[in-house]
């Protein structure tokens, strides 16, 4: 079997099971007819044939497979899962796994819109710093995402889980994001040194991608503070992978960017 179509078919398999997961988590929801762990097991064989695809696919091209649309969606898209998962075990997040997995199926979804061949690193970014760079900044977005979903059934009154941890999965998604979005500038910024001789530039993206780790050391800093409780952290979490999706992808779109991973106009 050719690579594109061994990446085929487990980006269906894993497309089909989290859709499936997310069904049975509505149904298991709305009657104890089908049990909770029904979805769960459906979510997580969807995340084992994500990372199947990931190996293959890291095999075949000789580096971590995220560089481009549809491997950089697919890797949003796993952490997504990963957490929803580790979620519905820590926190008994039965009714939180359907809305997430549905996300991660439309991740998933607009994933399929690139290209699936394994293409060749340039030597500009053929680096373990650029692929460090990469990779944290797709699970921190991914974390933002989880975050930006528990705060919606914050703001709706929801039960996310059993035991009524929403502020918890909300505040644990946010912290790790932070870290792994540092370490995503951390190196970026040294990978900059290395490919064009400095750490800053005041490329479009740069400028982006710093605004949105302010937004974000703006949003712990004020977290815990009791004016802010309720709806205001709620809307500054759903704000928040609003700008995540301005950056990731609205800027390739409206502006000429000389970022390898959006699209071009």
């Amino acid at each position: 079997m050719t690579m594109l179509k061994t990446t085929a078919l487990l980006h269906n398999i894993s497309l089909v099971l989290y859709g499936v997961a997310a069904l049975l988590g509505a149904l298991a929801a709305a009657s104890r007819r089908i049990p909770p762990v029904a979805a769960f097991s459906a979510g997580a064989a969807g995340l084992a044939a994500q990372v199947v695809l990931l190996l293959v696919r890291w095999n075949a091209g000789g580096h971590l497979p995220v560089t481009g649309l549809f491997e950089t969606q697919h890797f949003l898209a796993l952490w997504v899962a990963a957490v929803a998962l580790y979620f519905y075990l820590r926190y008994r997040g039965d009714s939180f796994l359907p809305a997430a997995m549905a996300l991660a199926a439309v991740c998933l979804f607009f994933a399929g819109k690139g290209p699936m061949d394994v293409s060749p690193l340039t030597p500009a970014i053929d680096t373990p710093l650029f692929l460090i760079h990469v990779a944290t900044s797709f699970a921190a977005y991914g974390l933002f995402a989880v975050a930006a979903l528990a705060a919606v059934y914050r703001g709706a009154g929801l039960r996310g889980s059993s035991t009524g941890s929403e502020g918890r999965m909300m505040d644990e998604s946010l912290y790790l994001g932070y870290i792994l979005f540092t370490w995503c500038l951390i190196a970026g910024s040294l990978w900059a040194y290395l490919a064009w001789g400095s750490y800053w530039t005041w490329r479009i993206k740069n400028l982006w991608s710093w605004i949105l780790w302010f937004y974000y050391s703006g949003v712990l800093h004020v977290r815990n503070r009791p004016r802010w409780q309720g709806w205001p952290v709620n809307v500054l979490a759903l704000a928040g992978f609003a700008l995540v999706l301005f950056t990731y992808l609205g800027l390739g779109l409206l502006f000429t960017t000389s970022h390898p991973l959006l699209p071009q106009k």
